[in-house]
């Protein structure tokens, strides 16, 4: 026995250096698919920013200054422009991410084109905004809840996305948990 660990004795400090270079390696990947995962969050929330911003711009149309109408104007179409920007590179920059998430994007790029577009053409079109009471712009006169459905859409494709079922989880969730018993209110009586 002694003759035994005195041969494997020069292999244990190898063996442990493999264990340990394992260990760190399999850390760093965790580590590095976390920031991926991060990263990916954010790019998706931008990509969902810059429509709302656009969707945003009937309101901000609507509420221009009508003493300097000519630099609002200017101040406008060039935030208009740069959101047009911003969503033509989130388009391409999710589409590589993901082609699922991508296509689902593209979708509600579209329809908050159509529909955002449509009051922003309408808001040029009217006075800007005079008084406080101008500020106030009803449903009935900018109206975004047609994008509500393609806005879920987009955030359950991500969500998908970036929390796909694993083996691993398919196990687990087959595994029957026991549902805790709501406890009975103070005040509801036997």
């Amino acid at each position: 026995m002694a003759d035994t660990i005195k041969t494997l004795g020069p292999y244990a400090a190898v063996l442990a250096a493999l264990i340990t270079a394992l260990a760190v390696s399999l850390q760093w990947r965790t580590v590095r698919r976390t920031q991926q995962q991060d990263e990916k969050r954010k790019l998706f929330a931008e990509a969902y920013e810059a429509c709302i911003e656009y969707a945003e711009m009937p309101y901000a149309v609507r509420r221009r200054r009508t003493d300097i109408s000519a630099e609002e104007r200017i101040r406008l179409s060039e935030q208009l422009r740069y959101i047009q920007i911003k969503l033509a590179r989130f388009d391409a920059w999710v589409r590589f991410e993901s082609p699922e998430v991508g296509v689902v994007y593209d979708e509600l790029v579209t329809r908050t084109r159509a529909v955002a577009g449509l009051s922003i053409k309408s808001a040029w079109l009217s006075e800007g905004a005079a008084s406080d009471s101008d500020m106030i712009i009803p449903t009935s006169v900018v109206d975004l809840r047609e994008l509500n459905e393609p806005r879920e859409r987009y955030m359950a494709t991500v969500e998908a996305h970036l929390r796909p079922l694993g083996r691993r989880t398919r196990l687990i969730a087959r595994i029957p948990h026991p549902r805790r018993r709501a406890s009975p209110s103070p005040t509801a009586s036997p």
